[in-house]
């Protein structure tokens, strides 16, 4: 297994993850370590079950919705964006870091996992099982750490200033729902 381009594509896959994670930190005011744990297993664990996945449809050939997962991932996270911008305005601020929210997102930020699992396996140079959940297993971890660091970095701007770290985090989502869609 060449280790390091499993370290370099769980940092890729992971980028978005974190980023809303810092987003879901800025709207956190409660149990944040407990919230920041949450979200980091969550999307920990998203990361590494979309490449298995995507390893399973790969394996049966199965890529007619590959096409439409950037539109996909672009429709979830926009919308959250807009939202996030349209309750900054409001002054409403829902509790953002609840589990269904946190399934939507972690979903959505591991779309692109999904489209890496079909390839993993010549990435990695290997077709067996254990190779695949080593590599998971890494992309996995990797996830959850940066996603709790980032989590953490954002509990810490919220505290600054609530509005400014909401209508930031509309704007983070937006753009990183343009970045799936264009890159």
């Amino acid at each position: 297994m060449d280790f390091f381009s499993v370290i370099f594509i769980a940092l890729a896959l992971s980028a978005d993850a974190s980023a809303v994670s810092a987003v879901c930190g800025m709207n956190t005011s409660k149990n944040k370590f407990l919230s920041a744990t949450a979200t980091a297993l969550l999307f920990g664990l998203f990361q590494a079950f979309m490449p298995i996945l995507g390893w399973s449809i790969g394996k049966l050939g199965n890529t007619i919705f590959l096409p439409f997962e950037n539109i996909l991932a672009f429709s979830i996270l926009l919308f959250l964006g807009v939202k996030m911008l349209f309750d900054a305005k409001q002054q409403n601020y829902p509790p953002s870091v609840n589990i269904k929210n946190l399934l939507v997102l972690a979903a959505a930020t591991s779309i692109d996992a999904l489209a890496a699992g079909i390839t993993l396996p010549a990435v990695i140079n290997s077709l067996s099982v254990l190779s695949m959940l080593q590599a998971v297993s890494v992309i996995g971890l990797i996830t959850f750490i940066l996603s709790f660091a980032c989590f953490s970095i954002g509990s810490v701007l919220h505290r600054a200033n609530p509005v400014l770290a909401e209508i930031f985090g509309g704007i983070m989502l937006i753009l990183i729902a343009f970045k799936t869609l264009f890159f």
